[in-house]
Parts: structure tokens; sequence; C-alpha cells
């Protein structure tokens, strides 16, 4: 896909996690991690997570939650 993109479909959670890593790891990346569709949004984060991708982990959650 060319261009800019608001969502990544992978095939399972595996390649999922390896892509988003690569992209962290390569090209400086900040990842949110954020389950919707629940009663409330759900955080994810990595143990290895510093505090910015935590921080748009949560920033992400409550835009999600104001929805």
């Amino acid at each position: 896909v060319a261009g800019n993109t608001d969502i990544l479909l992978v095939p399972n959670v595996e390649t999922g996690n390896a892509l988003v890593k690569m992209m962290i790891y390569f090209m400086g990346a900040c990842a949110a991690g954020v389950v919707v569709g629940c009663k409330s949004p759900v955080v994810i984060t990595s143990r290895s997570d510093e505090s910015e991708p935590r921080l748009a982990s949560i920033a992400a959650a409550v835009v999600a939650l104001e929805k």
C-alpha cells in the first residue's frame, strides 16, 4: 500500500507482532495498543515499552472511550 495507512491487517498475531516490532526498531515508529469493542477500551503495552508508547496507548484509549 502506497501512502499513509490508518490500519494494518495481518493474518495472525505472530505476524502482527513481528511487523510492529520491525517498524519500531528499523523505522523509529511509536506504536499504541488498544482493544476496542468492549465496554471500555483495553490498553495493551509491552514490558519493554518506554514511556512514549505507553502514553500513546493511554491517549488512544481515551479517544476511543470518548467516541
